[in-house]
């Protein structure tokens, strides 16, 4: 490069200090053009200057040339200066100093210079219209655009490839219009590959399989041009199925395009995309030259089918090919890492993005937070996120999603990084923030921040989004708030599967298995389909209920639909038999299970804890840990309960072990529970109290109340009761137990004051109730209710029956004497 930059300074020279006559002239055009680089700038400069001296910078074409240098290394400050000073200008001009605007993105002053150029008076031509119109489709300016193509006709420049050219991509990218991009294209008199491809690109970019496959067609035999690898790579984007995809490959087998890098990679990418990574990975091994962009289409692809540990292990390929991961490599690579939960590898990636100067890219940086959210380093992924120069809406998504995951307290820390994001300049929430920031309200205390998001949502545009209805569905459910949950489910315009299933949740998580299959009824009839998510829910009802003969319909349903490889739908169908009594059925739907996995086993070890049948429950769990499957929380629960039901001690203290030393899981509340359960049916309550301390839940102090007063121990029971009440007060439990208790022991005057402190604080016990189907209609009765609309003839009738007993009863009497 040096040598050039002096032989052309040589160059100057020798014409400056010799006669500068005009023959030097066009050589000096020819060799500045030649040699315009980025790096020569000091050397224009100094070429500029001399110019100057020589008067030889009045020849406008020597100008322009220069000109055009300065713009193309970006200097558009002395381009702009020099563009000023120059006594005359051509249509060259004009035009050069316009394109290298558009080159570097500055459409609105490319736009500003295009006024001035009219102003003037001078006449564009064609190559000036075609970066224009450039600079239209760089504003997305449609209104500016058919301003200026109604300039072309008037010029009689429409029929020109260049022009014609510019407005067809104009008329795909901001107007979306085949037909008026379809008729600059027909009446142009010359058509070359570039704008066959132009056409070809905008409408597969629609997805118009056929009329690019047309336009492909008509290309090859009406003007020859044969497809190249931006033919294959248009035609591959618009493809929707597999077929079409291999189809494709063998065109450009037969046409050697294969070897081509940037076909090879489309080819990658888009086998990627429809799950088939073995023929991505051949395609790539057939590569001879494998650039970034395949490398990160591969790895990107391993990455989105689930196969993080060979995203991984490609990425580690790359680097040691000496290759540069770009931003895509990264962000695929960190969220493999996310997926199979490896932080150590994650962090070596952020090194590596450091090193490439990523380190404060947004497009990268997301996927990092992503990973030590999920790593529960919460508090790295907030250093990362602060470090981020220019934060994007995804940026600000990611941080608030990793708050959300966190659990306790959630919603505060998501609230406070929503606020802030509303405070921040230039962005604002989309549908996905106020997704994520709905999802952190999961309990009664959350509501009053859930309310107030939905306020926002109901003043934005964004109110009518079923995605976001659906969200609101679910924070107000997991809050409690059942009446709200169902008005935010009317309220939206379009409802689809995942709002019935939602709204069907909300009910039957709340314990309104009524309501509930009620709706999945209204659902059925609308023409709605029950999904993977909506059976499960209806077959909970019914096991709740215990409404086998509706959960039976639900379960004929399983198989009508397909859904008998589902192990969630297959788990629920389970316990439904389980709890409906039908411990048969419940195993016979086990055995159907072609993979039953951890679920699977957790709701036939339940079932057989419910009834009692600890000894098949400990098998169970033993086969579990024989298939090389890792119980969970659920699965030590239902062993514990299963111990605790039939009174096993020691096995139920083993399983408590056991759960939190070699599987190190932390026991909640229910675990503590059920091993109070079992050693205050034992007798050995001293030893239950000793264990509530380290969770102080009230299931607990409420079951060991209850073995208290079995056993008649007065002293522990106040003490559990006390705790009961401190932990809560309106809870009715702890003040009948302890009353019960007095009165076994003749302390009426103490019972009576706890029923009299009951009354006082508003404290009420929940009335009993039963349930019977009949005709497809649930009829719920309440003790001391008499709302039911058949009450008085069912009166009626136990009347007559209980007249038709005592007259039974005194017949037998009267025989028996």
């Amino acid at each position: 490069m040096r040598p050039l930059r002096r032989s052309m300074v040589g160059f100057l020279n020798r014409a400056f200090h010799g006669d500068a006559d005009t023959k030097f002239i066009e050589p000096l055009s020819l060799l500045l053009r030649k040699h315009s680089k980025p790096k020569s700038i000091r050397e224009c400069k100094q070429i500029h200057a001399k110019l100057l001296i020589s008067e030889a910078i009045s020849e406008i074409y020597i100008a322009n040339t220069v000109l055009s240098f300065y713009s193309k290394c970006g200097d558009f400050y002395n381009a702009r200066l020099m563009f000023d000073q120059m006594p005359h200008k051509n249509v060259v001009t004009w035009t050069s100093t316009i394109s290298a605007l558009v080159h570097h993105g500055f459409y609105l002053q490319a736009l500003n210079l295009f006024k001035e150029m009219l102003q003037s008076g001078a006449i564009p031509n064609q190559f000036t219209f075609s970066v224009v119109v450039r600079a239209c489709i760089g504003t997305a300016s449609l209104d500016l655009g058919l301003q200026v193509h109604s300039f072309i006709i008037r010029l009689g420049l429409e029929k020109d490839e260049f022009a014609g050219s510019s407005l067809v991509d104009m008329y795909f990218k901001i107007h979306r219009s085949l037909e008026d991009a379809s008729g600059v294209f027909s009446g142009l008199f010359r058509r070359d590959s570039v704008l066959w491809n132009v056409m070809i690109s905008g409408f597969s970019q629609i997805g118009d399989v056929s009329e690019v496959l047309q336009l492909i067609a008509d290309m090859w035999v009406l003007d020859g041009f044969k497809p190249n690898d931006f033919t294959i790579t248009s035609l591959l984007k618009c493809c929707s199925l597999l077929r079409e995809v291999q189809q494709i490959h063998g065109l450009a087998l037969k046409l050697g395009t294969d070897g081509d890098v940037v076909v090879g990679s489309a080819l990658v990418d888009v086998y990627g995309k429809h799950g088939k990574m073995e023929l991505s990975q051949k395609v790539l091994d057939s590569m001879e030259l494998k650039d970034s962009f395949v490398w990160s289409s591969i790895i990107s692809g391993y990455a989105r089918n689930g196969n993080g540990d060979k995203a991984v292990s490609l990425f580690r390929d790359m680097c040691r090919q000496g290759l540069k991961p770009d931003q895509h490599a990264f962000s695929s690579t960190l969220r493999a890492c996310a997926e199979i939960g490896v932080l150590e590898t994650g962090v070596q990636v952020h090194s590596q993005m450091i090193k490439n100067g990523y380190h404060s890219d947004c497009f990268v940086a997301s996927p990092l937070i992503t990973l030590y959210s999920h790593c529960n380093e919460i508090c790295e992924a907030h250093k990362l996120f602060r470090r981020i120069v220019d934060k994007d809406v995804v940026a600000w998504n990611s941080m608030i999603l990793g708050y959300a995951q966190m659990g306790e307290e959630s919603s505060c820390h998501c609230i406070k990084i929503f606020r802030e994001l509303c405070r921040t300049p230039g962005l604002k929430p989309d549908g996905a923030t106020l997704i994520v920031v709905l999802k952190s309200c999961r309990s009664h205390a959350d509501l009053i921040t859930g309310i107030q998001i939905h306020t926002m949502i109901k003043k934005s545009s964004l109110s009518c989004e079923t995605l976001i209805g659906n969200a609101v569905i679910n924070m107000y459910s997991k809050c409690g708030d059942v009446d709200d949950a169902y008005q935010a489910f009317i309220d939206i315009v379009h409802t689809d599967e995942i709002s019935w299933s939602s709204v069907i949740g909300n009910y039957q998580h709340n314990g309104f298995e009524l309501e509930a299959l009620s709706l999945c009824k209204k659902m059925l009839a609308e023409g709605f389909c029950l999904t993977s998510f909506s059976l499960p829910l209806c077959i909970a009802a019914c096991s709740e209920l215990a409404a086998i003969d509706v959960g039976k319909q639900f379960h004929s349903f399983v198989f009508k639909l397909g859904f008998d490889g589902d192990v969630y739908v297959g788990s629920s169908v389970i316990d439904m038999y389980a709890k409906c009594g039908f411990m048969e059925e419940s195993k016979k739907a086990f055995e159907e299970q072609e993979a039953p996995n951890t679920a699977t086993f957790n709701a036939l070890i339940s079932g057989f804890a419910q009834h009692g049948n600890a000894l098949q429950a400990i098998e169970l769990f033993k086969q579990i840990e024989k298939m090389s499957l890792v119980p969970n929380q659920i699965t030590f629960l239902a062993a514990l309960s299963a111990c605790g039901h039939a009174g096993l001690v020691e096995e139920s203290l083993f399983f408590f072990d056991l759960m939190h030393n070699k599987y190190n899981i932390k026991p909640e509340s229910e675990h503590y529970s059920c091993l109070v359960d079992v050693l205050g049916r034992a007798g050995r309550l001293e030893e239950a109290y000793q264990i509530i301390p380290n969770d102080g839940n009230v299931q607990a102090w409420r079951t060991l109340l209850s073995a208290c007063r079995n056993y008649d121990n007065a002293e522990i029971a106040r003490k559990s009761a006390r705790k009961l009440m401190e932990l809560d007060p309106s809870d009715h439990a702890s003040y009948v137990l302890l009353s019960n208790l007095y009165s076994g022991e003749g302390k009426w005057e103490q019972a009576f004051e706890l029923r009299q402190r009951m009354v006082e604080i508003g404290v009420k016990k929940d009335p009993g109730s039963s349930w019977l189907i009949f005709r497809d209609q649930v009829h719920e009765f309440l003790v001391g209710n008499f709302s039911h609309h058949d009450m008085m003839e069912i009166l009626g009738e136990l009347s007559i029956l209980n007249k038709h007993i005592n007259s039974t009863a005194s017949w037998h009497v009267s025989v028996e004497c």
